[in-house]
């Protein structure tokens, strides 16, 4: 899933010359705190919320606050992962895409790319999640997916954070069965050690609630 396919159709980009106070009213019609500035068919820019409050003349035009340094964009061909990493990153409410040769493509907003990526990582998908904690030179997902699937059951997203200060990792695996004991009982058998398990419906639910709260307050 490339960002070119997260484009959404209702973030117009500014011009220089546009007035503040268009801004503003594009930001609060499409509850965004960020909009890109383009000229050209070239970003030039980029404005915050913050900013544009902070000028107190509404008939500015927005070059005079927006930012051209280190404008954050994205490639066209780029995965949702790196839409993500660049909004979370750079704390944004959207994310510019260009083409290869730096052309405007348009813009991602945030609950578009938090949309796609939970169907990328099947949170909606009924199953259980289970932590492993390994050495990081131990990982193998080979390894890991065969000790799922020869228990009859499947990997459907699997996630891999490296911890703080240390050698070792986390390895969280999504997996479509809602009673892994069987599951369970082989990873201690291979001596993985299991940190935490999800099981079951409630848990399905739960998470499947938490996501649609979240979607409601990017929403308001």
């Amino acid at each position: 899933m490339h960002a070119t396919d997260l484009i959404s159709a209702d973030i117009v980009p500014l011009k220089p010359a546009d007035p503040v106070s268009l801004a503003l009213e594009r930001m609060e019609d499409l509850k965004l705190a960020h909009l890109p500035v383009v000229e050209g068919g070239r970003l030039v820019g980029l404005l915050s919320e913050r900013a544009l409050q902070e000028n107190s003349n509404s008939s500015a035009p927005v070059s005079d606050a927006m930012d051209t340094v280190e404008l954050p964009y994205v490639r066209g061909p780029q995965h949702v992962y790196d839409v993500m990493k660049l909004l979370v990153e750079r704390g944004l409410s959207m994310a510019p895409v260009l083409d290869v040769q730096g052309g405007y493509l348009g813009a991602v907003n945030e609950h578009t790319a938090l949309l796609r990526l939970s169907e990328v990582t099947n949170v909606r998908e009924p199953g259980s999640v289970l932590v492993l904690e390994i050495n990081a030179i131990d990982y193998s997902l080979q390894e890991i997916a065969r000790i799922v699937e020869g228990n009859d059951a499947k990997i459907l997203s699997v996630y891999c954070h490296t911890l703080p200060d240390s050698t070792r990792m986390e390895v969280v695996l999504k997996i479509n069965r809602e009673d892994i004991s069987d599951v369970l009982r082989t990873f201690d058998r291979y001596e993985y050690a299991v940190k935490t398990t999800y099981q079951g419906s409630r848990f399905h639910e739960d998470l499947r609630g938490r996501y649609d709260e979240l979607m409601r307050l990017i929403d308001l």
